[in-house]
């Protein structure tokens, strides 16, 4: 191949490679812009999924925080008749209704007021108004009885003036006067009754045109009376209308009064039915509380009456039942506590009510809550906090069926555990148990709201916060 036919071959190469170089640098340029474009995009959509992130943590613990409110309200009124839960809700809402129904009421009241002074307001308008017009009536009358007497004078002068009506009377001023006063005289009477029928005329024509103001004036306020007369008619029926809904409003809101207190009164005429019951039920309840004493008492007087290779022996075995309910913990029942001898009473830990004094909501007085309710739903199977005996698996008052288990000595404190509200029992009286074994199902028995179960437990006698055993 010659030069000359290999020199256009190269060109067209280098041409090709200029072209592809270029586009794969524009190529190149334009990934990079579009992976930062897409990085921006990118960190949009992360923020938008941190903002909705937050705004469901926030709602989660709004919920969180209501359900707690919730079931805390649903503790303090365990032990409290439906019929009187329900009164009180019916109140609630019932009150809730008054509250708007009062400011509608004043609002009404309000709206009765100012249409009162705005009545006010047009009839001194109007009465102004008709006061201005009787004046301009007054002052024309008054014009019309000047005009009267101004026409009068003048048709006098006129009748002197022109007597006779002919040049020579007015010649026989001159030529018949008898000398030169008397033509001086009569002259001067003559220029002097011209003067006054000109001064009449010219108050005339004034008067007139004072009228015609006055009359239009007094037009103008007419009809501003017309209009004002029209505006009160309408605030009549503006007020009647406002007082009509003012009685509307107060009606409405003398029912909804009387209907909460009559629910008040219902529930006062409770009251005293209510904590009547309330004082049997605790006094049920430290009957169970002074039963459990007494077997401490008996335990403990049994326990000193011992010898000390049987106190030994005890506290081995107490030993051996500790460690073997560490081990059981973790196969076992309920949650492990942190102390590792005393289990939670349910696998899924969710308490509604702790240990402690408890207002109540309706009635307004406090009281002990001798234990902590732990959610669990009507059939939850409940389990043994730690070994021990079943001292009787039955129906208590106030605690429905109740399993009751003696844990011996633990740590040298003698402690016993209850189980609350059962549906039904998996266990008997007399039987031997260990952490974690099924007691029986949650329930609803006894003085409850709702399916739960209330755990107490118990040392030396004397009830405690489960919560600083478990």
């Amino acid at each position: 191949m010659t030069d000359t036919n290999r020199r256009p071959l190269i060109l067209i190469v280098a041409v090709m490679l200029t072209a592809i170089l270029g586009g794969l640098a524009i190529g190149l340029g334009g990934s990079a812009f579009a992976a930062d474009d897409y990085d921006d995009q990118i960190d949009k959509y992360q923020d938008q999924i941190d903002e909705a992130e937050d705004g469901l943590s926030d709602a989660n613990a709004d919920q969180d925080a209501a359900q707690k409110r919730a079931d805390e309200l649903s503790s303090a009124l365990e032990d409290t008749d439906a019929k009187i839960i329900e009164a009180s809700e019916k109140l609630d809402a019932l009150e809730a209704q008054i509250e708007p129904l009062e400011a509608a009421v004043a609002a009404a009241k309000e709206a009765v007021e100012a249409a009162i002074v705005e009545q006010g307001i047009v009839a001194d308008k109007l009465a102004a108004a008709e006061a201005q017009d009787a004046a301009i009536t007054a002052q024309i009358a008054e014009d019309e009885e000047r005009v009267q007497e101004l026409q009068s004078r003048v048709a006098a002068i006129a009748r002197e003036s022109y007597k006779g009506g002919s040049a020579e009377a007015s010649l026989g001023i001159v030529f018949g006067a008898a000398d030169e006063d008397e033509f001086v005289d009569e002259f001067t009477a003559q220029q002097s009754a011209a003067r006054v029928q000109a001064s009449t005329l010219a108050e005339l024509d004034e008067i007139a045109a004072v009228n015609r103001n006055r009359g239009a004036r007094q037009e103008a306020v007419r009809d501003y009376i017309t209009e004002l007369k029209a505006q009160a008619d309408a605030l009549v029926i503006e007020r009647q209308e406002k007082e009509q809904a003012a009685e509307d409003a107060k009606a409405a809101l003398d029912v909804k009064l009387a209907e909460a207190q009559e629910v008040k009164d219902y529930l006062e005429s409770q009251r005293q039915t209510y904590l009547a019951q309330q004082a049997e039920n605790e006094a049920l309840q430290a009957q169970l509380r002074d039963q459990v004493a007494a077997l401490f008492a008996a335990k403990k007087a049994a326990q000193e009456g011992k010898s000390d290779a049987e106190d030994a022996k005890a506290e081995a075995e107490a030993e051996a039942a500790r460690k073997a309910a560490e081990e059981a913990a973790k196969s076992n029942g309920g949650a492990a506590s942190a102390s590792g001898y005393f289990a939670y009473p349910t696998k899924n830990v969710y308490i509604t009510s702790s240990y402690g004094m408890r207002y109540h909501p309706i009635y307004h007085y406090w009281r002990l809550h001798a234990g902590t309710d732990f959610r669990a739903y009507c059939g939850t199977p409940i389990y043994a906090s730690a070994p021990g005996t079943v001292e009787w698996a039955k129906t208590v008052p106030g605690f429905g069926n109740q399993v009751m288990l003696d844990h011996g000595t633990v740590g040298g404190d003698y402690v016993m555990s209850s189980y609350n509200h059962l549906t039904r029992f998996a266990v008997s009286s007399g039987q031997k148990v260990s952490r974690g074994q099924l007691l029986g199902y949650s329930g609803n028995t006894g003085s409850s709201t709702a399916c739960h179960l209330h755990f107490e437990m118990y040392v030396n006698g004397s009830t405690v916060n489960p919560m600083s055993m478990l």
